[in-house]
């Protein structure tokens, strides 16, 4: 059986410690659970729980989903439960975005509010001003006004666009994300197929990772080739050492 494009293309290229643990869960991945045959789309409305695993303990859970609002705009939502010890963490994290006449994602408002013992409470806000192409956002005491440029994403709604390339068969891009007054280019590498263990039994899936040097960082990320490329685990690994995993449990 031929490979498909996406495993083959030379532009696949292209592209914490426990308190990196309670970091690692507010973000990374989006998918939806069906998908129509005529026309493979990641914008299908998902509900998805994960169990949180580090250390090779069960630390928590979490949760996230796709829902399209009444105006037509979408929405990803995130909430995570960690408890490890004496440290705890919770967080809430929503990405609200629309799509241009020519199907890109357009992210309009990202959020995220964390409750962590022993640190203060914490909210990151980012306001996307399309027509003006002007970000605007705040977090902690810092505040921030920095340009727009088209294929700008968030944390959230990267991986959305990573599972439609997927789906369609055409090479993963590399993805620049508009992270707390920074821009972070974000190079993805399909790695090949892998059957894994999930809540609800093996799945046959696509490995695709990411590799951030500066940080000495690697998520890898599994998609399950049955199920619309729903990410049904993802592993996060900084400085050679597994930090934290998450399973699928239910979609």
């Amino acid at each position: 059986m031929a490979k498909p494009i996406w495993m083959e293309s030379p532009f696949n290229n292209r592209f914490y410690s426990l308190s990196s643990l309670l970091l690692f869960v507010i973000a990374l991945l989006i998918a939806p659970s069906g998908q129509a045959q005529e026309s493979p789309s990641a914008l299908i409305p998902y509900s998805i729980k994960y169990q949180v695993i580090h250390d090779d303990d069960d630390v928590g859970m979490a949760s996230r989903q796709l829902t399209q609002l009444s105006n037509g705009q979408w929405q990803i939502s995130m909430e995570s439960d960690i408890s490890y010890y004496f440290l705890s963490d919770k967080r809430q994290e929503t990405s609200r975005f629309a799509l241009d006449e020519d199907g890109q994602i357009l992210p309009l408002v990202y959020q995220r509010n964390s409750e962590t013992s022993l640190r203060s409470d914490t909210t990151l806000l980012q306001n996307f001003d399309w027509d003006n192409l002007i970000e605007q956002g705040s977090y902690k005491d810092d505040q921030w006004t920095q340009p727009l440029k088209l294929g700008y994403l968030d944390q959230l709604t990267q991986i959305t666009l990573v599972r439609e390339h997927l789906l369609t068969q055409k090479p993963v891009p590399a993805i620049d994300i508009s992270y707390r007054g920074s821009i972070r280019h974000h190079e993805f590498k399909v790695i090949g197929q892998e059957v894994i263990k999930t809540g609800k039994g093996d799945v046959m899936t696509a490995k695709v990772q990411l590799n951030e040097k500066k940080r000495d960082r690697q998520t890898n990320f599994w998609f399950a080739l049955e199920h619309n490329m729903l990410p049904v685990q993802v592993q996060r690994i900084k400085e050679g050492e597994e930090q934290a995993k998450l399973i699928a449990t239910d979609w």
